[in-house]
C-alpha cells in the first residue's frame, strides 16, 4: 500500500507541476508557478519518505535490490532537477518537461509494485552501481530534454509566423550550455556504473554459464556510452559538434536510456 500510494502522489504532484509549467509559459497564469512548487515538493516528499522508510527497515544496500526502489530514486532525482532549472530564469520551460518524465516513472513504477529482488551480489559495494545509474540516467535524461527543447525552440525561430512562446522560454544558448554540460558530469558516473555492473558479473557464478554480454541492457548501455561519449568528446574538443547536431545526439542518448530502463526492468537476465 506505501508503494501504491507513493506511486500516486507522485505522479499527481509532477503531473500538475508539468501541467502548471505548461501554463506559466504559454498562458501566463500567475499562480501556475506557486502551484508548480507545492506540488512538486509534496511529490518529492512522498518520494523521499519512502526511501527513508525503506533505508530505514531494511537497510541502503538491500533497498537498490528492487527495480521499483530504483525507480523511485531515478523520478526523484529527475524532480529535484526539474524543481532546480524551475528556479533558474535562464532554463525556462525544461522543468515542464523534467516533470512529465518524472510522472511517466512514477507511473510505470506501478507495474513493478510486486516485482521480487534482483539477484545480485551481495556485496556493500554494489550499491554505488545503482546509485552511479541513477545519477548519470538523470544528467543524461536532462541533456536529452535541453537537446528535445533546443531542437524545438530553433524550429520555432526558423518557422515563418512568430510565436509568443519564444520568448518565455530559455534561449538557445542556454539550452546548448546545459545540454552541453550535463552529459560531460553524468559520463564519468555512467562509465563508473558499466564498471561496477562488470565487477558485479564476475561474482555471480549463475551468470558465467550464459551469454551476458547479449543481454539487451548491456547492449544498450554501451550504445548510450558510445553516444555520450562521442557527444562529450565533441563537446569539448569539435567546435562543429554544437548547436543542432549536438541536440540530435543528445536526444538519440535520451532515446537509449530510456530504452536500457525498460530492458532493465522488464527483460533484462541479469537483473531478474
Amino acid at each position: 500500500m506505501q508503494q501504491v500510494m507513493t506511486c500516486i502522489i507522485g505522479g499527481l504532484g509532477f503531473a500538475i507541476g508539468a501541467v502548471c509549467s505548461y501554463l506559466r509559459l504559454r498562458r501566463q497564469v500567475r499562480w501556475a508557478p506557486a502551484v508548480l512548487r507545492v506540488a512538486v515538493t509534496l511529490a518529492l516528499v512522498a518520494n523521499i519518505g519512502y526511501l527513508a522508510t525503506r533505508f530505514r527497515n531494511i537497510g541502503v544496500v538491500e533497498t537498490f535490490y528492487y527495480s521499483f526502489d530504483d525507480a523511485i530514486l531515478l523520478a526523484t532525482l529527475l524532480g529535484l532537477m526539474g524543481i532546480g532549472t524551475h528556479l533558474a530564469r535562464t532554463l525556462r520551460g525544461v522543468d515542464g518537461f523534467l516533470f512529465i518524465i518524472a510522472t511517466v516513472l512514477q507511473c510505470a513504477a506501478l507495474a513493478i509494485v510486486n516485482q521480487p529482488e534482483m539477484r545480485v551480489t551481495g556485496r556493500v559495494w554494489f550499491v554505488s552501481h545503482s546509485i552511479a545509474f541513477a545519477i548519470s540516467g538523470t544528467l543524461f535524461i536532462a541533456g536529452g530534454v535541453a537537446g528535445v527543447a533546443y531542437l524545438l525552440v530553433n524550429w520555432m525561430l526558423r518557422r515563418k509566423r512568430p510565436s509568443t512562446l519564444v520568448g518565455n522560454v530559455a534561449s538557445l544558448e542556454s539550452l546548448e550550455r546545459f545540454g552541453r554540460w550535463t552529459p560531460i558530469i553524468g559520463f564519468p558516473f555512467f562509465t563508473y556504473g558499466i564498471l561496477t555492473g562488470l565487477c558485479g558479473i564476475s561474482h555471480r557464478p549463475d551468470l558465467q554459464a550464459n551469454v551476458w554480454y547479449l543481454d539487451p541492457v548491456f547492449i544498450s548501455s554501451l550504445l548510450a556510452w558510445a553516444v555520450f561519449g562521442y557527444l562529450c568528446y565533441g563537446s569539448l574538443y569539435k567546435p562543429q559538434i554544437r548547436g543542432k547536431r549536438a541536440a540530435v545526439l543528445s536526444t538519440y542518448g535520451l532515446g537509449l536510456i530510456v530504452v536500457a530502463y525498460l530492458f532493465r526492468v522488464f527483460f533484462s537476465l541479469m537483473h531478474a
